[in-house]
């Protein structure tokens, strides 16, 4: 396996791990082991588990960003209904998992935001990258006269994911998609009341 293949791997299997069981709880022995990596090669990798932090963030925030690119980017599609799609979407992925991994950067912001700085400091500019992505899909729902002009877009696209991310949470406390239906529900009321203030 040559040596970036193998990096990769080892990022995949402990991003596995980590969003299994949680960032502290995972360690180093154990990453090594599913990724059938020699006793002691992780730091031929990486030079720290804070560093390999920082990967399995990337690799994560890759993951979610693409799947917020597919549905929010879609043209063929009014802005406001790429949201109910990319709601849609997750609802599926938690369903499947049986509600109990969750958003592995809402995971990995409730464990570390108190904890590692420089960790906390990364999962900040993923959240708000996602969020920019929330915020350019209404900013086109502005421009094609679905939405006010004078809504907020960057306010709204904060309460959307800090509505999410709360409804994930709730979600795998209880092991029911309903807190995520109720999320999904209320505001796709709210944006439909919004929709109806420009008709």
């Amino acid at each position: 396996m040559a040596r970036a293949n193998t990096r990769e791997e080892i990022i995949r299997k402990g991003a596995e791990l980590i969003h299994a069981q949680g960032y502290n709880a995972t360690g180093l022995q154990q990453i090594l082991q599913a990724a059938s990596i020699p006793k002691g090669s992780f730091y031929f990798y990486f030079k720290s588990k804070e560093d390999f932090g920082m990967e399995v963030i990337d690799y994560f925030s890759a993951i979610i960003n693409e799947i917020f690119t597919k549905y929010l980017s879609d043209k063929k599609i009014p802005p406001m209904k790429r949201l109910e799609k990319l709601f849609k979407i997750f609802e599926d992925i938690f369903q499947k998992s049986g509600y109990s991994h969750g958003c592995p950067i809402g995971n990995l912001s409730l464990e570390l935001a108190d904890t590692n700085e420089r960790l906390r400091l990364h999962l900040g500019g993923v959240i708000e990258k996602l969020i920019a992505q929330i915020e350019s899909c209404l900013k086109e729902a502005q421009a094609e006269g679905s939405i006010p002009m004078d809504l907020n877009t960057a306010d709204t696209a904060h309460f959307i994911f800090h509505g999410f991310e709360g409804a994930v949470l709730h979600m795998k406390v209880v092991k029911s998609i309903e807190p995520f239906h109720a999320f999904r529900n209320n505001l796709l009321g709210y944006l439909n009341d919004v929709r109806q203030e420009v008709n």
